[in-house]
């Protein structure tokens, strides 16, 4: 697959627009979700969470992992944001990968989003999110990447903040 190539490698556009018959925002963010999970070889579950660790939209994972995956992936996006580096600089990280025998995690800042009112971390009237997507440990980690960069780039229409690829947003800057 070439980085022009607009579908996945199974052939599916992973970059489809929700249908217009779909609610709101959330429920066009969760049906991107769930596309994408569906569409990208070896992934198996994607999860957008508020920065402060509460799941807002998911591709269908149970209520309870989903819960514990929201607080675990925002706790790591702040350790990983907050590391000193060799330039003795803090830096925001472009990506964050855990890799186990059962899985890989992958983590992800994703924007700030008006999207969400009525979550409690909602300050001034928007929410900064992040993506968290697991995959089978035989995933190509260069082709969830790339997607997730693009779903990343999906999410902008409901941002009022897109991300800057790249990065997770700095407490320093």
């Amino acid at each position: 697959m070439t980085a022009y190539d607009m579908t996945s490698a199974r052939g599916v556009d992973s970059a489809a627009a929700p249908p217009e018959d779909i609610g709101g925002p959330q429920e066009q963010m969760a049906w991107l979700l769930k596309q994408f999970a569906s569409s990208v070889p070896g992934v198996t579950d994607a999860l957008l969470l508020s920065r402060d660790g509460l799941k807002l939209v998911h591709s269908d994972i149970p209520k309870d992992w989903a819960d514990g995956l929201a607080a675990t992936f925002s706790g790591l996006a702040s350790l990983a944001q907050n590391i000193t580096g060799p330039t003795e600089k803090r830096m925001a990280p472009q990506q964050i990968m855990i890799e186990r025998e059962d899985a890989l995690f992958f983590i992800t800042s994703s924007g700030t989003s008006a999207a969400f009112e009525d979550h409690p971390g909602n300050t001034r009237g928007m929410v900064d999110t992040v993506l968290g997507v697991i995959t089978r440990v035989d995933a190509e980690v260069g082709t969830v990447g790339y997607e997730m960069g693009r779903l990343v780039d999906q999410f902008a229409p409901y941002m009022v903040t897109p991300v800057r690829h790249g990065a997770m947003p700095s407490d320093d800057a």
